[in-house]
């Protein structure tokens, strides 16, 4: 499996190649008022808003520092960016050092990680593009953009 790797904080994530777009530096957000804490706001990306995800509070790892990249991913139809500190670049991912996580353990992580291995002796999250925000949100920035 081939994925982009970032770093956010002390995550190490892996994101579904096929998912993303695109990188590049930050870019300037307009603040959503109402908006849930780890949606930073919206985005001018290749002329269409699309909402800003701050990876850093969704991993709960949030320490008021913003990212200094974004990654743009597909969620279906819809564009989101993620913000996160480092791209680390493309690799190959071994599907058998990737393991679902068992019910007690997925429930202490955030929704959108689906599977946790290694990489390089790292610890490594597989993020799911499609649990990255929830339904409600997705409405809630519809109205708001």
């Amino acid at each position: 499996m081939r994925a982009l790797v970032v770093r956010v904080r002390s995550w190490v994530c892996a994101l579904p190649l096929a998912a993303v777009a695109e990188t590049m530096r930050a870019l300037d957000v307009r603040s959503l008022p109402g908006a849930p804490p780890f949606v930073r706001g919206l985005a001018v990306i290749r002329g269409a808003h699309v909402p800003v995800v701050d990876l850093a509070a969704l991993l709960g790892v949030a320490d008021g520092q913003r990212g200094a990249r974004l990654v743009s991913v597909r969620v279906g139809e819809r564009p989101l960016a993620l913000e996160v500190d480092e791209v680390l670049g493309i690799k190959s991912l071994d599907p058998a050092a990737l393991e679902r996580t068992p019910p007690l353990v997925s429930q202490a992580l955030p929704a959108c990680v689906d599977s946790l291995g290694t990489l390089d002796g790292q610890s490594l999250a597989l993020l799911e593009t499609a649990r990255l925000l929830p339904e409600a949100v997705w409405y809630f920035l519809r109205g708001a953009a």
